[in-house]
């Protein structure tokens, strides 16, 4: 019997030791995120600054070679100003959440970053900006897509 207590003892001496490991590793694996955070993000709202300015040929410039070969630079500025006229500017922009990721609707696996903003247009003032950056192979974060909800 007393041979038992002393097994489940060191049993669960074992498991607090995994667990603090794992609690250590998880803290030192979420360690570079805030980074993440903030280079994604300012990419994002240096990126919607660009549209803000009306300045479309630049912002598509910065976008990801995805984006670019998605539309050609004239349909990006038409599809741009279209959009423009019917919001209005955005008077100032508030981030509601972003996070990493990997996974992406129909994108290969990469890395990614989500950034949703609530952006203030004059003409639609109820809308969403979701836009999603990839990590490119040079460390640059760039706008893979841009939508609005």
């Amino acid at each position: 019997m007393r041979a038992f207590k002393k097994h489940l003892a060191a049993r669960a001496c074992l498991l607090l030791l995994l667990a603090l490991l794992g609690l250590s590793l998880g803290t030192a694996a979420m360690a570079g995120q805030p980074e993440v955070d903030i280079q994604a993000q300012g990419q994002a709202k240096h990126w919607l600054g660009l549209l803000d300015q009306g300045n479309y040929d630049e912002a598509y410039r910065q976008a990801a070679p995805v984006l670019q070969a998605a539309v050609t630079p004239a349909k990006w500025r038409q599809m741009m100003t279209q959009l423009a006229a019917k919001t209005g500017p955005s008077k100032e922009r508030k981030l509601l959440h972003g996070r990493a990721t990997q996974d992406l609707p129909g994108a290969p696996k990469g890395n990614y970053y989500l950034a949703v903003f609530e952006p203030n247009f004059t003409r639609q003032p109820k809308l969403l900006e979701q836009v999603a950056l990839i990590l490119e192979s040079d460390g640059q974060w760039r706008v893979a897509g841009y939508y609005l909800k």
